[in-house]
């Protein structure tokens, strides 16, 4: 006669065996990913925007392309380039975008711009140095997103910023250059390439190594009235380290560094520049994130110094009438 004892034992082995066959089935019968088209957005600061180089950033740009490459550790997996379509607020695209499997961790890289030759094999980035045009600039505002993980049904990809952004508004004396203006403006890189890294412990990171490439002139852009800006990789500069080069007229002028500074990923560092007969002076005036958030204190500087050039160029006339005046009474 059976004890209570086994009594109770057997009852669990059955439900045990009944559990046990219950999984296997439901596993037989669990939806899979493997195949099916990603779906995922991809924001800088939680919003599905792209910050304009210059500009206040608010929506990713007709047009805009993303590279976006999948893999995992044994599926070299494919490359796509996404499109942005202002109008639908939607991303089309020119090749495969779909998990590679169910099971593995998936590896999803998305740069901007797209023609960037990111990829599994290749971490490598080289700045483009002549950034003298709008378009040129906007390239080589490298933004990236990463993302580790198991394949999931919605994914948000945060991008972020990896460059620094240089923002100069200058102000040329007038009574020492009278209707003359910058030319040819350059700003020092201290890198010309940075590699990269793939972190995957936590979701995953794509991190920066310290760059160890050489320096390099940037042709900067020259954009609005009185300002040009470039785009150079994070590094340290040093106190009295040249940091501007241009030209007025066929006279070559260099702009020093005030204080040590170290140029951070995503940050823009706005500075003025005074210019007159026997001074070159660069002063920092700012420093925030490339979201957009400086650009009214960057307009606010750009109007006081509107201002200024037209209070100088004031002065200058007035000066000029008085010794007209002088010289006239001296002939009486």
């Amino acid at each position: 006669m059976k004890t209570i004892k086994q009594r109770i034992s057997y009852a669990v082995m059955g439900l045990m065996a009944m559990g046990f066959t219950a999984c296997t089935q439901n596993e037989d019968m669990a939806p899979t990913l493997k195949g099916q088209e990603i779906n995922a957005t991809f924001s800088v600061g939680g919003m599905q925007t792209r910050v304009n180089t210059l500009g206040d950033g608010k929506n990713w740009e007709d047009k805009d392309k993303l590279k976006v490459s999948i893999f995992t550790d044994s599926d070299p997996g494919s490359t796509t380039v996404l499109s942005f379509n202002s109008a639908t607020n939607e991303w089309s695209r020119t090749g495969s975008f779909r998990w590679l499997n169910g099971y593995e961790q998936h590896t999803i890289l998305a740069v901007y711009p797209s023609d960037t030759d990111f990829g599994k094999e290749n971490l490598q980035y080289d700045l483009q140095t002549d950034q003298s045009s709008e378009g040129n600039l906007k390239n080589a505002d490298l933004i990236t997103g990463y993302w580790y993980d198991v394949p999931w049904y919605d994914l948000s990809i945060p991008m972020k910023h990896r460059m620094s952004l240089v923002t100069i508004v200058y102000h040329v004396g007038t009574a020492d250059y009278p209707n003359m203006d910058i030319s040819e403006p350059q700003v020092y890189s201290k890198h010309n390439s940075v590699d990269f890294s793939r972190d995957d412990r936590a979701r995953g990171q794509f991190v920066m190594i310290t760059p160890t490439a050489n320096p390099a002139w940037v042709k900067a852009y020259k954009h609005d009235d009185g300002m040009f800006s470039a785009i150079v990789i994070p590094g340290s500069y040093i106190k009295d380290e040249v940091f501007l080069r241009f030209k007025i007229g066929d006279n070559i002028f260099n702009a020093k560094m005030k204080m040590p500074t170290d140029f951070e990923e995503g940050k823009r560092y706005t500075y003025k520049l005074d210019i007159g007969k026997d001074k070159v002076e660069l002063t920092r005036i700012s420093v925030d994130n490339m979201t957009g958030l400086g650009q009214i204190f960057i307009r606010l500087i750009k109007l006081l110094w509107l201002l200024l050039r037209k209070w100088s160029a004031r002065i200058v006339n007035l000066q000029k009438q008085e010794e007209s005046t002088k010289s006239f009474w001296k002939k009486c």
